[in-house]
């Protein structure tokens, strides 16, 4: 299989997965609970392992299940008042809209998306005005790389704009982290959350939930367990760190597999991966705006440096040119309106086809995947 699908899921060194068999027989042997004590001292190092990666603390680090549970558990345990305003991008996760109209309909905020122009590229400009006017907008949450094609938006520019007016500021980096550069420090974002199974390369189950310290004391969770809220001869009592955010059911298996894809990554080099990425991702774009049937949707300034291309083809609708790639053993994934869609309504762009290198994608699998969609354009020609 030619895979063009990283941005849903990376594939796991063969490290990782002998991590998870190699605990999971441990288990089978010792059980889950005397295995999990023999594996704490290992399991440990995941948390400096993302704490180097993302350039914090290892205490400011909590792990999740996926994205969305990290990204929920920060949104949820936040002070919120009926009339609080948060602003979101054009290209916002649909998961974190759905989540958000939720916290609308409970708690009475306003949902409101920061100004753009009609390509979808921020007004940082008109963002300043907005915050300084308005004292009542208390968070900028923000889907760093959409879902839907290769945006990347300013991020640290944001932060830097929040940190000026007081305002927190979340970053959903589920596309970002392993993909592009990550540094919380100059992002000087208060929370920061991402998958294991994307860039990282690790396995599905797995995620990573970054808190700034001094944004910690603010967050009130409201699902707890014995591990975030211990159980003390005064009652239950929050704990103090960012393991506030951590629940105690979880699976280690899962956890020393992302490590060893962590490891491997270190190994390799993050600069270089990232590098790669950019590489491979220009070169795929090159490779569908050469074909005269293909209409690439990823017009964002900053596209040189994703691994993400999004495109339709003429006459075929996104399942039928999934479907003709994958008998010819390429995968690729399509984009509904469900991943991003107030972008997608904007652009009117219905379903469209992604394709998402790694940093080992090769200029031949780049040769075949254009080779294919060139065929099918032939195929759609009339007689």
């Amino acid at each position: 299989m030619i895979y063009f699908n990283q941005a849903a899921g990376g594939l796991a060194p063969e490290s990782s997965i002998d991590a998870i068999t190699a605990h999971l027989r441990q288990e089978m042997k010792q059980g889950a609970y005397y295995a999990a004590q023999a594996a704490q001292p290992e399991a440990q190092k995941l948390y400096t392992l993302l704490a180097s990666l993302l350039h914090c603390q290892p205490s400011e680090i909590a792990l999740t299940t996926g994205n969305s549970h990290g990204w929920n558990s920060v949104i949820t345990a936040m002070p919120w008042q009926a009339g609080d305003k948060i602003l979101i991008t054009r290209g916002e996760w649909g998961g974190n809209v759905a989540m958000l109209h939720q916290l609308q309909q409970r708690a009475g905020v306003v949902l409101e998306e920061i100004p753009c122009d009609v390509h979808g590229t921020l007004d940082l400009e008109g963002l300043q005005r907005k915050l300084a006017a308005d004292p009542r907008i208390k968070l900028v949450a923000l889907t760093w790389v959409p879902a839907n094609g290769a945006t990347i938006y300013p991020a640290a520019a944001l932060g830097a704009i929040c940190a000026q007016f007081g305002v927190t500021y979340v970053i959903d980096a589920a596309q970002a982290l392993g993909h592009i550069p990550v540094d919380v420090q100059a992002l000087q974002c208060d929370a920061l959350t991402a998958p294991g199974r994307k860039w990282l390369c690790g396995p599905r189950g797995t995620g990573v939930l970054y808190i700034r310290s001094s944004f910690l004391p603010q967050l009130r969770p409201m699902v707890v367990d014995h591990r975030s809220c211990p159980i003390t001869a005064q009652g239950p009592q929050l704990r103090a760190d960012t393991l506030v955010l951590e629940q105690s059911e979880h699976a280690l298996a899962l956890r020393l597999g992302l490590k060893a894809a962590l490891e491997h990554a270190q190994h390799t080099g993050w600069a270089t991966r990232h590098a790669a990425i950019a590489h491979n991702g220009q070169s795929l774009r090159s490779a569908l705006q050469a074909l005269p049937h293909v209409q690439l949707h990823d017009a964002d300034a900053h596209a040189a440096h994703s691994g993400i291309a999004s495109f339709t083809v003429h006459g075929c609708t996104a399942i039928e040119v999934q479907n003709h790639l994958a008998q010819q053993q390429i995968s690729v994934a399509v984009h509904t309106l469900g991943f991003t869609p107030l972008d997608t309504q904007a652009r009117s762009l219905g379903s469209v086809v992604r394709a998402s290198v790694s940093w080992q994608t090769t200029p031949a699998e780049i040769k075949a995947l254009q080779a294919a969609l060139s065929a099918l354009g032939q195929h759609l020609q009339p007689a």
